[in-house]
């Protein structure tokens, strides 16, 4: 009997140690049963023919140096990037270019002059290249993200500070809002990562994002909201994520090319809200920034992919 046991008790050793090994070795990562609670957004990226609305016609490669901006202002394309600002007649020709401070982060074209926002103060230059006008440093915690231009009126997006800025034509601030109100039950703007855009419609009202909520807002100089929509979703015609649309432009017939981060995709909605078409599915994208994008007319849209340092055309098909 004890025999037996000194031969049983290894027996046993080794096919419980057999039993462990096949266990873990079926649950491997890549042989393991599929996590159910997965976050995984690879079926978003899918985007069907039908609802893509643009075919990219022609690329340029830039010089971006961490941060660039862009803006059409009739047949020109501005863009501002390291420590220049070129004027690309019909997006191919450069036909002037002049030095700017170091690291644009955004710009606004009109007919008198051209405002170049940085990351705490903004500068006016005439269309020969000529700096006009300094704002001051207003507070050590902005962050200034997107300006715009609205009768002789400089709108700027302060990420930091979380608050729409306007200045007059001397660079001089002269009041601000912050998307706060009892009327509305708005508790203001909800800025996670420095996303926050302005933008001037087609018929000179003032928009901004709302990147938190997922919102686009429309507010007179007061900060009093006239009108918003927002659709959270992660599906094609919303938007998903900790702040999006990271990056918007206005068509001349009033809807919004939006630009999205985390998945990039560039989309049209409707003055709205309502979803129209895709510009760029994912697939058109390496990383996960979200390009910077202006409206050339009605029908073309111009991307500027900051992973791929290019300028990118898309065309309406």
């Amino acid at each position: 009997m004890k025999i037996f046991i000194r031969v049983l008790l290894p027996v046993l050793a080794l096919a419980v140690v057999a039993v462990i090994a096949y266990d873990y070795l079926g649950k491997k990562p890549s042989k393991g049963e599929k996590n159910p609670y997965e976050y995984n957004v690879d079926e978003y990226r899918e985007v069907p023919a039908e609802l893509i609305s643009h075919e990219e016609i022609r690329q340029i490669k830039v010089d971006l140096c961490d941060k660039g901006a862009l803006a059409f202002h009739g047949r020109n394309l501005f863009l501002a990037a390291c420590n220049e600002l070129k004027i690309i007649e019909d997006g191919r020709k450069v036909v002037n270019r002049f030095s700017v401070d170091p690291l644009p982060a955004s710009i606004a074209v009109s007919d008198d002059f051209i405002v170049v926002g940085y990351n705490d103060y903004i500068k006016l230059y005439d269309h020969s290249g000529n700096a006009i006008a300094t704002s001051e440093v207003i507070s050590d915690s902005s962050f200034y993200t997107s300006v715009a231009i609205k009768n002789a009126k400089i709108y700027v997006a302060d990420a930091g500070k979380r608050v729409v800025r306007i200045f007059n034509k001397d660079a001089k601030e002269v009041s601000f809002f912050e998307g706060v109100s009892e009327i509305n039950n708005l508790i203001g703007f909800i800025i996670p990562s420095p996303y926050f855009e302005v933008a001037v419609g087609s018929n000179g009202e003032l928009w901004t994002t709302n990147p938190g909520m997922h919102a686009l807002q429309n507010y007179n100089d007061k900060g009093d909201l006239l009108r918003s929509w927002d659709k959270v979703s992660i599906r094609i015609d919303g938007f998903s994520g900790c702040c999006n649309p990271a990056q918007i432009a206005v068509l001349p017939n009033g809807s919004f090319v939006t630009s999205e981060k985390g998945m990039p995709r560039i989309k049209i909605h409707a003055a709205n809200g309502d979803f129209i078409s895709v510009v760029a599915p994912p697939a058109a994208f390496d990383g996960e920034h979200a390009p910077e994008v202006a409206a050339w007319g009605q029908d073309t849209i111009v991307a500027l992919d900051y992973d791929k340092k290019l300028l990118r055309i898309f065309a309406k098909k």
